[in-house]
């Protein structure tokens, strides 16, 4: 729980809320920029100040979208980690029976 008391959105949730608000940004900086160059004011420093201020938000968005999107488990994370346990289990039966082995041959 948060501190409002409402539970937190989960990690598929930021995600795709970082990913619409890229997307927003990237088509609000698209429409800016057509606008300034209608209007001969794409290279006023409000307008640049201001379509660089957007750029970034959109650039931060979009890497945390995808730093959320790589950090959730799939299908195929779900298999390597089984795939993971079974040959840490044949491991540490190798190792069982090699030490085994070993033990005998100190002691003749």
């Amino acid at each position: 729980m948060n501190k409002s008391g409402d539970s937190s959105m989960n990690d598929r949730s930021r995600m795709m809320l970082y990913a619409l608000t890229a997307v927003a940004c990237v088509i609000w900086i698209w429409q800016s920029a057509k606008e300034a160059m209608a209007d001969g004011t794409m290279i006023s420093t409000s307008n640049i100040i201001f379509l660089v201020c957007i750029g970034i938000a959109a650039v931060y968005c979009a890497v945390n979208a995808l730093i959320l999107w790589w950090r959730q488990p799939g299908k195929d994370d779900e298999d390597d980690n089984d795939n993971a346990d079974e040959s840490a289990e044949s491991d540490e039966s190798t190792k069982s029976d090699g030490s085994a082995a070993s033990g005998d041959t100190t002691n003749k």
